[in-house]
């Protein structure tokens, strides 16, 4: 026998966390399999905010230097002031990407971040880094990206200069839950 599956280009219907505790309630196991994903029984979906994803800032860390780069990108002013705001890397430095969010109302699947860079209007580079999958919280959650080591900033004259980036935060369900506009520096010294 052959079966024909019909594949559906629509995300299933959401599920309210805090009802499915309630339903739950007399199922110990259930509710410990809930709690081992993360969620939280007492999570509380605040009323004036609907974003899923709100990222509070985007950083730039370095290996051998004690002060990160930091754009706040909390809220629309701050996204706006982003793209006015170069962050600095010096030359040849050791660094990595922290993103500092948290998921709010309900599950956000297969969060991922994806950034496209250019230099004099010419794209030089675009890379997406799934993230993960993240059950809504009241607390912030940090990622580093490379995970695992660090990037070399390009050095030499020529590769010296501002690159403009723009970042994009899109999950399974092709939501897009930011997309904003930076620039990179890189430069001969640390910022002062």
């Amino acid at each position: 026998y052959v079966y024909h599956l019909k594949m559906s280009k629509t995300a299933p219907a959401e599920v309210d966390l805090q009802e499915k505790f309630k339903e739950e309630a007399k199922d110990p196991a259930m509710i410990a399999y809930l709690k081992s994903l993360g969620i939280d029984p007492d999570y509380v979906a605040p009323k004036d905010d609907d974003r899923r994803v709100v990222v509070q800032e985007f950083s730039i860390v370095f290996k051998d230097h004690d002060t990160p780069q930091t754009l706040k990108i909390a809220t629309q002013d701050d996204v706006k002031n982003a793209k006015k705001t170069a962050l600095v890397v010096k030359e040849g430095a050791d660094f990595r990407v922290r993103v500092t969010f948290r998921v709010q109302h309900n599950v956000v699947l297969g969060l991922q971040l994806s950034n496209t860079m250019s230099k004099l209007g010419k794209k030089l580079d675009s890379s997406t880094e799934m993230l993960g999958t993240y059950p809504p919280s009241n607390e912030f959650a940090s990622v580093d990206i490379p995970r695992v080591g660090w990037v070399e900033a390009p050095s030499g004259a020529l590769l010296r200069g501002e690159y403009k980036s723009k970042m994009k935060f899109t999950d399974d369900d092709k939501a897009e839950h930011l997309v904003f506009e930076y620039t990179l520096k890189i430069s001969k010294d640390w910022a002062k």
